[in-house]
């Protein structure tokens, strides 16, 4: 049985939170673009290339949370759960809402099916005036898609390219996301964290996670030593 849009849930982490209030803008272009869509002040229709762990997702549903704070109709969907659980079919209605975030476009590249039902789609919410914003690992020149009106669409689009965070930017975006839970972490213990956590920010993340809820439990701060006995690195 094909799954309806209505059906589909965001299936996030209960410890996730994505707000643009906790994301560290690398450019702040990308940040007026996205503030000017979510106003409805700018370009309709923005598109996100970056490897993983970037934030392409983070923004995207924190794009989602703009809308439906102003009591807009919106909705996230992720290329990487329809293709496990649903049709292309799933696509077909979607000009009901005025924003659609399409993530992980780059996964139906070469689908030919799922490709058709976006090229519908998109020209659906065109026609609606919908607000439309798609993620990928590679620009739209670099999807390798088989249909070429699709392709051409995706062109029309506000491009940018999210780098790979510098060390620096992934300290700040972990003070960041530090104070947004209301810890304290300082530049030498973010530091810390990069030299022994590595520097993949999903899993960076997921240990801030581990140390927010060992603080609380401890009444402790966030310090070299405490982080040292809590993950044992």
């Amino acid at each position: 049985m094909t799954t309806s849009v209505t059906q589909l849930a965001l299936r996030l982490s209960p410890k996730a939170v994505y707000k643009f209030s906790n994301y560290y803008f690398c450019r702040p272009e990308v940040e007026a673009a996205l503030m000017g869509l979510a106003d409805s002040s700018q370009a309709d229709f923005i598109y996100l290339a970056a490897d993983a762990a970037v934030g392409k997702t983070h923004l995207s549903i924190a794009l989602l949370d703009e809308y439906q704070q102003q009591n807009k109709r919106a909705i996230y969907l992720s290329f990487k759960e329809l293709l496990t659980t649903a049709e292309p079919a799933v696509l077909q209605d979607l000009d009901v809402y005025q924003l659609v975030c399409f993530d992980n476009v780059d996964l139906i590249a070469g689908k030919s099916d799922w490709e058709e039902a976006l090229f519908h789609a998109f020209n659906r919410l065109k026609a609606a005036n919908a607000q439309i914003v798609m993620t990928a690992k590679q620009s739209p020149a670099g999807l390798s898609l088989s249909l070429p009106d699709l392709a051409s669409r995706l062109a029309t689009a506000l491009i940018f390219q999210l780098p790979e965070m510098t060390d620096e930017e992934k300290q700040a975006a972990l003070i960041k996301q530090a104070k947004f839970k209301g810890l304290e972490l300082d530049e030498a213990t973010a530091q810390y964290l990069l030299r022994q956590s590595g520097r993949d920010m999903h899993n960076l993340m997921q240990v801030l996670d581990e140390l927010d809820k060992a603080s609380l439990r401890a009444q402790r701060r966030l310090t070299i030593p405490f982080i040292r006995d809590v993950t044992a690195l």
